[in-house]
């Protein structure tokens, strides 16, 4: 009988010391998880800026393009009033937080010809004319000033100052009414830009900018044309010039000029830009 006593009081102790061990694994609290994020919300204000982490890098961007004077050809004769599109494209470094540096080089040619054909009464004729031909250079350079800085989002004002040129040509005529047909054309201009770019650092791009821009500049231009008889060397000169003062935007206000004159895009060089 004190055998039996014995053994149930050891087994009652056994049970309660397992009790007390379960309930103390039971208890105990796990770490917490650790998560991984990938991109960042759009209203995050944590970490840098995304111009911050820019500062340093080499941007490419397109800065837009300028009709420049050029000839037209229609009816065997060079007339004045055609245009050819100049398009710039260059660079954007931010030097430090504040002061960045813009520079862009605009280049175009265009050459060519077109050939009628006309069949009658089974007798092919063919009738061969050259298009005017064309060469553009532009420079511009500016001075962006940041004025005002987000998470994603910066303000700043560009300051700009172009210089574009423009040539072309073409020989119309034959025998005695041979004749050489130039059109030159230069633009000056400078102004200033407000610019809000958009950097999309909440998906992961902070390397990518959307800008859009609107300011006011000054511009001058002047054309000068020239046709040469061959056969005896007459010659008729004619020089215009013209000034202007408005928005950079214009003179046509449709979506499309709207678009084109006002929204771009920006990306900087840099596989893991850093905060400065």
């Amino acid at each position: 009988m004190r055998r039996l006593h014995s053994v149930l009081i050891g087994s009652a102790v056994l049970l309660g010391a397992a009790a007390a061990s379960a309930q103390e694994i039971s208890t105990t609290q796990a770490p917490p998880a650790t998560t991984t994020t990938t991109g960042a919300s759009i209203t995050d204000t944590s970490g840098p800026t995304d111009h911050s982490v820019v500062v340093g890098h080499i941007g490419l961007r397109y800065f837009g393009s300028a009709d420049m004077p050029a000839l037209a050809f229609s009816g065997g004769m060079a007339m004045q009033g055609g245009t050819q599109a100049l398009h710039t494209v260059g660079m954007r470094y931010w030097l430090n937080h504040t002061i960045g540096l813009d520079a862009g080089l605009g280049l175009g040619f265009s050459s060519g010809s077109n050939t009628r054909t006309v069949q009658s009464g089974g007798n092919t004729m063919q009738q061969s004319s050259d298009n005017p031909n064309f060469f553009g250079l532009g420079l511009q350079v500016g001075l962006p000033i940041m004025v005002a800085e987000a998470k994603h989002l910066s303000i700043h004002v560009d300051p700009y100052l172009y210089f574009r040129y423009g040539t072309s040509g073409i020989t119309t005529g034959s025998g005695d009414t041979t004749t050489d047909n130039t059109l030159s054309a230069v633009q000056f201009g400078l102004g200033a830009n407000a610019v809000a770019e958009l950097q999309f650092g909440f998906i992961g791009l902070p390397q990518l900018g959307l800008q859009a821009q609107f300011g006011f500049g000054i511009s001058y231009q002047t054309t000068s044309s020239k046709s040469v008889v061959l056969r005896n060397n007459d010659t008729t000169t004619n020089s215009t010039g013209a000034f202007s003062l408005g928005t950079t935007v214009g003179p046509h206000y449709g979506l499309t000029d709207i678009i084109t004159g006002t929204i771009s895009a920006v990306w900087y060089f840099g596989s893991t830009p850093g905060p400065r």
